[in-house]
């Protein structure tokens, strides 16, 4: 009986709501079609912005589109263990790292006063182990005459300034060769011109000479590079750093176009001189052939970083602790592309190829010929090459270097080619006896390179002349066969290798 009264009252219940939703629906017909429509509507759009991939049928060994998780598209980021950057040395990243660059940019200091028609602003960084302040300048409009540049700059009262460490333009340090800011300033830039710089509003475009003194080294590969990297970090300062006079960077890449090196020194050319010009395409004029400012890409004038205040001068009797250099890298990486150097390595189970440096005038390293044989008898799937640099264009250099895994050679400026090795490579260098110096050593540790190195043994011949720079060098045949035997081993793991070492 009771199974009949809930039937009953279940079958009295459904037909009285089938009864008033027929009466809703009579009365409510308008708005029911719009929210049907509204339904269409919204069904459809959500189909046609689903990503393809979650559309597009699958191939048989993925998987089917029913198997695929909700929120495919919604992934969240990596558990926090993932996202932990390498911890770097302070003391690494304020010299080799973006920390230089973003150092330098925020101290920018205006030295004119604000009567005066021109501005300068000068940039310093204190990374140097004596704590000498190198700086480099921006300033303009200026004029040139008489083998000067002059700017309408009246320096301005320095208080604060001299309290907070910022030096005076007297106090601008002087380096080697006679380079950098302090010596342009005291011979090719003239202060308080008022009479000779006309007030006016910046041109457009804007236009910049680069003022360049080099030093005496300028065949050297080491020197040559390390003014010509000062010079692109500081142009990298000047593109990050805006002018509070014009809201803009001191300098752009719109600017490179009107940009122009002038080269204050009479040296010849050598082999990098085409470096100069990458963010000056202006082509580059000696001072020397100037006859007057038409010749001269005048508006704005850069004196920048000189070669000796590279932070890559650091440290070169220690070793460093840094293992990168992201300022490294990008110089490297401008090179290469500067050149066209082409980026492609070959098949990853080509043979390794050794490098070794040959030095022709000093420093060559006695019974080179026989210890090379000797290395290729014993290693006869390596590909041992030979090369003398300085009779080799830079571009043909840099593209022998960069198909190179091991470069090998005694201590000299040719083991500065180690900064355009591929990835993970291996420099030897041979040192001459007692010599300390760790330069080559912290560069390639800076590009993450293997590093493995030797001192020649005491060796007088009737040519020795107690030098170092210039006595040739001897290392026992059996501990050079040894050096290179760690180095090539050290490389069997590169590319699709998997070589036992014995």
């Amino acid at each position: 009986m009771a199974f009949e009264l809930v039937d009953t009252y279940t079958s009295t219940t459904y037909t009285r709501s089938i009864m008033l939703l027929a009466v809703f629906l009579r009365r409510h017909r308008d708005l029911l079609a719009g929210g049907i429509l509204v339904f269409i509507v919204l069904t459809v759009f959500e189909l046609r912005s689903t990503p393809p991939s979650l559309t597009t049928p699958h191939h048989e060994d993925g998987p089917s589109q029913e198997s695929l998780p909700a929120h495919t598209n919604n992934v969240l980021s990596l558990p926090p263990e993932y996202q932990q950057l390498p911890k770097e040395q302070q003391f690494c990243a304020e010299r080799f790292g973006f920390p230089y660059l973003q150092n330098l940019a925020s101290s920018a200091v205006s030295y004119c006063d604000t009567n005066s028609a021109s501005s300068l602003t000068c940039f310093r960084t204190k990374i140097d182990a004596s704590q000498r302040i190198d700086s480099f300048c921006i300033g303009g409009p200026a004029t040139y005459d008489s083998k000067k540049f002059a700017l309408d700059c009246s320096l301005r009262q320095w208080s604060i300034e001299a309290s907070q460490g910022i030096p005076r333009l007297e106090q601008f340090p002087s380096y080697w060769y006679a380079t950098g800011p302090s010596f342009l300033f005291n011979n090719y830039i003239r202060m308080n011109a008022a009479k000779e710089t006309p007030r006016k509003a910046p041109a457009e475009p804007r236009n910049f000479s680069i003022l360049i003194k080099r030093e005496k080294s300028n065949y050297n590969v080491w020197h040559s590079l390390m003014e010509i990297f000062a010079l692109y970090m500081t142009l990298d300062v000047l593109r990050m750093t805006p002018n509070p006079a014009t809201n803009r960077p001191f300098f752009s890449t719109e600017d490179f176009a009107n940009s122009q090196v002038v080269i204050l020194d009479d040296l010849l050319d050598g082999p990098f001189f085409d470096l100069w010009t990458l963010f000056a395409k202006q082509p580059p004029v000696r001072l020397q052939d100037v006859s007057d400012a038409t010749s001269i890409n005048l508006e704005n004038i850069i004196v920048p970083l000189p070669g000796g205040a590279n932070p890559f001068w650091q440290g070169d009797w220690e070793p460093l602790p840094c293992d990168r250099s992201e300022l490294l890298q990008t110089f490297a990486r401008r090179v290469l592309n500067f050149y066209m150097v082409d980026d492609n390595l070959g098949p990853e189970d080509r043979p390794l190829v050794l490098t070794f440096i040959d030095r022709t005038a000093k420093r060559r390293l006695i019974d080179q010929d026989p210890y090379i044989e000797r290395l290729r008898a014993k290693f006869p799937a390596v590909d041992i090459q030979v090369v003398d640099f300085a009779a080799m264009t830079f571009p043909e250099q840099l593209k022998t270097i960069h198909h190179t895994d091991i470069l090998v050679g005694v201590h000299g400026a040719g083991l500065t080619h180690a900064m355009f090795l591929p990835p993970h490579s291996t420099v030897v260098e041979i040192l001459p006896p007692g010599l300390k110096h760790k330069g080559f050593r912290n560069l390639a540790k800076k590009l993450d390179h293997q590093y493995f190195s030797s001192h020649a043994a005491e060796h007088h011949t009737n040519d020795s002349k107690g030098d170092w720079q210039s006595d040739d060098i001897f290392i026992e045949e059996d501990r050079f066969m040894e050096l290179l035997d760690v180095a090539v081993k050290s490389m069997y793991h590169r590319g699709l290798r998997n070589e036992d070492v014995n």
